[in-house]
């Protein structure tokens, strides 16, 4: 699971950032390798990066030099209607505005002064954030590396006969065998293996079309002719069970 920060208040920023850490470690020590906290000082840096899927939570300063935590949120919307948002404020003014934007909640300044509401709006939140929680250990240089089930684009094999794991910024190759990797996953309904030692987490897939799937990213993955109808149907069968 994927979380960004986004406060221009170096101190807010940090405090936040505490809290959190501090939450999982009580709440989920267990998944603390697969979640991750990223920072930004500005909605524009944010923003300028931004691609749907990239995070699972957002967690917004609505006062901020440069644009506010409100538009920087109806950027986010413009491209991605999944992300979780929560808004940082010292004022209750702008709560209709943000639920406007699907808004999960609200941290409000100080949060010292408020770790109840803190704990209990992440109560409400996280069990629906950590539904696909978990993950995969690989081998990559001979090093072991975690790999969260929900960063996991898709799989493939590359010419040199190495296990590519695609991810929304980067590809890590493994030496591990297709099937050791194939049986990992596919444990996970997300999972669908759409082509010969292709398999794809169906919950980045864009569009579905008569002889492929495009993902979020405009990647072009092909689907298998004689595996065509099973995958159409497995990948229908994931969209109404979400």
């Amino acid at each position: 699971m994927n979380i960004a920060v986004v406060d221009d208040n170096d101190m807010d920023r940090n405090n936040v950032i505490n809290y959190c850490q501090q939450y999982i470690s009580d709440h989920y020590p267990q998944d603390k390798n697969f979640i991750n906290i990223k920072t930004f000082a500005s909605g524009e840096e944010l923003v300028e990066s931004y691609k749907s899927g990239k995070f699972d939570l957002l967690v917004l300063d609505i006062y901020m030099t440069g644009i506010s935590g409100l538009e920087t949120a109806k950027k986010i919307r413009d491209v991605d209607s999944d992300v979780s948002i929560i808004f940082l404020t010292s004022s209750d003014e702008h709560l209709l505005e943000g639920y406007r934007v699907f808004a999960t909640g609200y941290f409000i300044k100080p949060l010292k002064d408020h770790e109840e509401e803190f704990a209990a709006t992440f109560n409400h939140i996280f069990p629906k954030l950590l539904k696909n929680r978990g993950g995969i250990t690989i081998r990559v240089k001979g090093s072991l590396v975690d790999v969260s089930y929900s960063d996991v684009m898709y799989v493939d094999v590359s010419d040199a006969h190495n296990i590519d794991i695609h991810f929304n910024n980067k590809v890590l190759s493994s030496p591990m065998s297709y099937g050791e990797l194939a049986e990992m996953l596919l444990k996970e309904e997300r999972f669908l293996e759409c082509h010969h030692r292709i398999i794809v987490n169906m919950d980045y897939i864009e569009v579905m079309e008569q002889e492929e799937f495009i993902l979020k990213d405009n990647s072009h993955i092909p689907i298998s002719r004689r595996k065509r109808q099973d995958v159409k149907v497995a990948y229908m069968n994931h969209i109404i069970s979400k």
